[in-house]
């Protein structure tokens, strides 16, 4: 019953190197399940949460803006309490400070990307390796039989085939989903940039109009 599906009889046809593409499917597979998960959790849009934090800020209730950041899973949080925790510092050294732990949180945004990028790089190889290794044995078989008997050759030639086109099944949407991911890093990194500058200059503002309303 097994052996009678498509996707069974092609990697049986396919000979082994079948296996380190399947392999590298599985691989992918599980990779692009966890990004989507993580990048789920933390797609959710930082507009409001900003707003909150800001209010807290203006209300210098510290605790209350870094109650704010603990409580979001967006890793744009942890940046922001980062910088909220050393609001001493002047401008340029929390700026250096948000910085730091945005690097930090990119890891984050990066993790298990290489592999997508390596899987999609290596497996039109396999590929091309199953093209060659079956061209040889059709080869083989021409030079022992010759090319009297067609059906002789259907082997060789299916194992070429096959591979070729399940290194670039899984090739392709490998390379698909990491520049996705990629995107989604580099959208990242730019609120982390737009979003620290606005908060260091929010609190600048308000440490100048709250001395000026002290004087």
């Amino acid at each position: 019953m097994l052996k009678e599906l498509f996707i069974v009889q092609v990697f049986i046809k396919g000979g082994p190197v079948m296996i380190p593409i399947f392999l590298c499917s599985i691989l992918a597979l599980a990779v692009t399940i966890e990004r989507i998960r993580f990048y789920r959790r933390a797609g959710r849009s930082p507009e409001l949460f900003m707003k909150q934090v800001k209010a807290a800020l203006c209300a210098r209730d510290f605790t209350e803006a870094m109650r704010l950041c603990r409580r979001e899973n967006h890793p744009l949080a942890r940046v922001l309490a980062a910088g909220i925790d050393r609001l001493d510092l002047p401008k340029d050294a929390l700026l250096d400070v948000m910085r730091q732990e945005a690097l930090r949180q990119m890891k984050r945004y990066e993790k298990h990307t290489a592999i997508l990028s390596t899987i999609a790089s290596i497996s039109p190889l396999l590929g091309l390796t199953g093209t060659v290794t079956g061209m040889i044995s059709a080869f083989s078989v021409i030079s022992t039989i010759g090319i009297g008997d067609p059906t002789a050759l259907a082997g060789g030639i299916s194992e070429a085939l096959y591979t070729t086109a399940a290194g670039l099944f899984v090739g392709i949407p490998s390379l698909a989903v990491f520049n996705w991911c990629e995107s989604v890093t580099t959208e990242f990194v730019e609120q982390v940039e737009y979003h620290s500058l606005d908060l260091a200059n929010f609190f600048a503002g308000a440490e100048a109009t709250y001395e000026k309303a002290v004087a």
